[in-house]
């Protein structure tokens, strides 16, 4: 399945699932898009937007309209719905929109969060329309329940990164450091002394928990259920939801039964871990492979078949699986079982291809690549990246192109994964990923893992080295198997020895800093070595990569010197029982650089022969199902 990409036109920092609200000349807020056709947004924007008091209580009518603006400047009208519409001083300040007709924007949606799981002082951000800008970030501190009324939040701007929130922040989106929506933008606290016009740097949110109102029915509703029903339909909601939710993902796992690519879907929704319900809502609209059943209707009859002999089930269940089924042909239920039958049987297959189980650890395959590739260009480096999910292979999917000079290299990378994370293009907490960075050979120097994604965003930010496994490959060396009159026979016979004596020993393992630098290509020169260990504190360190790159060695480790020798005597000192493989390292290495600061400055450089991922840098088609 293929990952979104990033919308052209879309600023740094600014979900593509939010819109700016619009008046007759300018913008007055922003509108978060929580599923199909359905915005949320503060009611005194709404005002606002239609040149009404902000504060005026009474809805504007069934048939009053605002204009939005999405990231790529198209304009589009929504309803102002009568469902859940609360204004005036001591009201939710809660509005709902709906675009109408069939062309939507074409965008994700937003994962929902609860303040009440934030701890206090978690780093949050939101980006607004203050007059005059495009947008703006604005870095947050949840401060806890407070404000003007009963249901706001307070937030605070910190005092190191003071962007003030004003009135063009209203409505907008605020979210944790991996993306989740907690809550919109809804007040700011001027200063009532001193200079009244300026905002005081505490702001005032509404939680997702409190996007509740009343329907025109007068029954309560929340707007994760409007979100839902708008995916789905109300009738569809009102026959499978409380069925669904009351079923735990421990009663019917997910990775019994969907593939890698539906289940890496589930974790960009924040799915996993939570109901039978919100895993159907994350499968709702994926598209099956020609023949197959809808996703959604493999994981409803599933649930089905696992509860029916545990507890009463109601009709309405498998009345709309046999309605969804039904275009499949009179031979639906069959249809249904073989593929149930097909996907479990899979899943208990030992030798089934790694993405299938979230990645084996005996091959070390991450269940995402990100790959980052610097080619020396005229006034700078391009820097081009990728992300690949393993599914029977790795298929690389393009994300974009820019220039950056040397100093920029590190900060890019981490400003590009902390964009990934937030726009949920990966989910770190939830998946095995692993950077490549391909490194012109000039810059072996540079460790991008000491890149920060959220410098912007947190005080103390994590180092990209303790949150992802990162492997650095020497361009010259994937591009030109040759390079420096090496022997492609010679890397390729090393490659297939580490993969045939794949464990960290003595025997394949040079510790360049015990020897002369003259007597290190000699010493490499034994095809036992797959491994060669050296201290970049050394001035001759070019000199040692030349002699590891000329005699293919396909795996090198250099790092501060007291660093690497602590890293060495760790992975030797093992019982032969417990002996770390070498397709581990990446992952190795992440673990232990959360706790051990002298390992943050450890790179691994590895380039085995072969590697699809590499073969061809810049081809977005490279696929294959090993990776180093």
């Amino acid at each position: 399945m293929a990952t979104p990409h990033t919308p052209r036109g879309l600023q740094r920092h600014e979900p593509p699932w939010q819109m700016r609200v619009l008046d007759e000349y300018d913008v007055v807020g922003g509108a978060v898009l929580l599923s199909p056709g359905l915005l949320i947004t503060c009611a005194h924007v709404v005002n606002a937007a239609l040149g009404r008091d902000g504060d005026k209580e009474e809805h504007p009518g069934t048939e009053a309209t605002v204009r939005l603006q999405s990231f790529d400047d198209r304009v589009w009208s929504a309803r102002v719905d009568t469902q859940l519409w609360s204004a005036g001083p001591e009201s939710r300040d809660l509005a709902v929109l709906r675009l109408p007709g069939a062309g939507q924007p074409d965008t994700t949606f937003p994962v929902l969060g609860e303040c009440a799981d934030l701890p206090p002082d978690q780093a949050l951000t939101t980006t607004g329309y203050p007059e005059g800008m495009r947008s703006l970030q604005a870095s947050l501190a949840y401060r806890g329940p407070g404000g003007p009324t009963g249901f706001t939040h307070q937030v605070e701007t910190p005092a190191t990164r003071p962007v003030q929130i004003t009135g063009g922040f209203s409505g907008c989106a605020v979210r944790t450091e991996t993306g989740e929506l907690v809550g919109i933008m809804q007040k700011n606290h001027y200063y009532a002394w001193n200079d009244p016009d300026r905002p005081s740097g505490i702001a005032f949110i509404l939680p997702v928990e409190e996007l509740v109102g009343v329907r025109d029915d007068g029954d309560s509703v929340s707007v994760q259920r409007l979100a839902d029903e708008s995916l789905c339909g109300r009738r569809d909601y009102d026959r499978l939801h409380d069925l669904l939710d009351s079923v735990s993902l421990e009663e019917v796992p997910p990775e019994d039964l969907l593939r890698s690519g539906e289940l890496r879907q589930l974790r960009r929704h924040g799915s996993s871990g939570t109901t039978a319900w919100r895993v159907l809502t994350a499968l709702w609209d994926l598209v099956p492979p020609f023949g197959e059943p809808p996703p959604r209707v493999t994981w409803v009859h599933h649930v089905y078949q696992e509860l029916r002999h545990q507890r009463p089930l109601p009709p309405t269940v498998w009345s709309w699986i046999r309605q969804e089924a039904s275009p499949m042909g009179r031979d639906w239920e069959e249809a249904l079982t073989r593929d149930r039958d097909r996907r479990l049987l899979r899943s208990r297959d030992p030798d089934r291809p790694a993405a299938a189980s979230r990645g084996r650890a005996e091959d070390g395959l991450p269940d995402t690549v990100v790959l980052f590739e610097l080619e020396p260009v005229a006034g700078g480096y391009r820097l081009s990246h990728s992300i690949a999910h393993l599914e029977e292979g790795y298929r690389r999917l393009p994300q974009g192109t820019k220039l950056v000079s040397e100093p920029e290299i590190c900060d890019e990378i981490g400003d590009l994964m902390g964009e990934a994370t937030m726009q949920r293009l990966v989910t770190p907490n939830e998946e095995s990923l692993r950077l490549r960075v391909v490194l012109p050979k000039d810059l072996l120097h540079l460790n991008p893992g000491q890149a920060t994604p959220h410098r912007d965003l947190l005080e103390f930010p994590p180092r990209l080295c303790t949150k992802y496994e990162i492997v650095y490959h020497v361009r010259e060396r994937a591009l030109k198997p040759d390079y420096m009159g090496a022997s492609p026979a010679l890397r390729h016979l090393r490659s297939e020895r580490q993969r045939s004596s794949p464990l960290v020993e003595d025997r394949n393992v040079l510790t360049a800093w015990q020897l002369e630098v003259s007597e290190v290509a000699n010493a490499l020169s034994d095809e036992e070595y797959t491994i060669c260990v050296t201290d970049s504190d050394n001035g001759d360190v070019r000199h040692v990569y030349d002699a590891a790159l000329h005699q293919g060695i396909p795996t090198i480790i250099r790092g501060p010197k007291d660093a690497v020798i602590g890293l060495v005597n760790e992975l030797l000192d093992r019982d032969p029982d417990s002996r770390v493989r070498i397709a581990e390292l990446p992952r190795y290495l992440r673990d232990r650089a959360r706790d051990n600061s002298d390992s943050r400055n450890i790179a691994l450089i590895q380039d085995d022969f072969g590697d699809p991922l590499l073969e061809a840098p810049g081809d977005p088609g490279g696929e294959g199902r090993n990776g180093s």
